[in-house]
């Protein structure tokens, strides 16, 4: 059995669909359409362009940007404020505990 594609109306009153799977988790939810017409294309659009998609991972690139660098980390030191390290001596992205 496939996956379904569920058209809703938001909290907002606008049009919505979402794609779920067989046992019924939820796999993508779309934007905000403004009327049932736009959401229908949208879901056509989908269908078309899904199954021939390229992936992107930019869960990295994201990542990076919203933690400071090594060296905004290095002029806060000099700059004498006490800070919590942010950075791991392993190159860890994460914050240090």
């Amino acid at each position: 059995m496939a996956g379904m594609f569920e058209l809703f109306l938001d909290d907002d009153a606008r049009f919505r669909f979402q794609l779920t799977a067989p046992d019924g988790t939820v796999m993508a939810v779309s934007r905000a359409f403004s009327n049932k017409e736009e959401a229908v294309e949208g879901i056509a659009a989908v269908r078309e362009y899904a199954g021939m998609g390229h992936v992107r991972d930019i869960s990295v690139t994201r990542l990076r940007r919203t933690v400071p660098s090594r060296t905004d980390v290095r002029r806060e030191c000099r700059a004498g404020e006490q800070i919590r390290p942010l950075v791991s001596a392993t190159d860890s992205y994460f914050p240090v505990a």
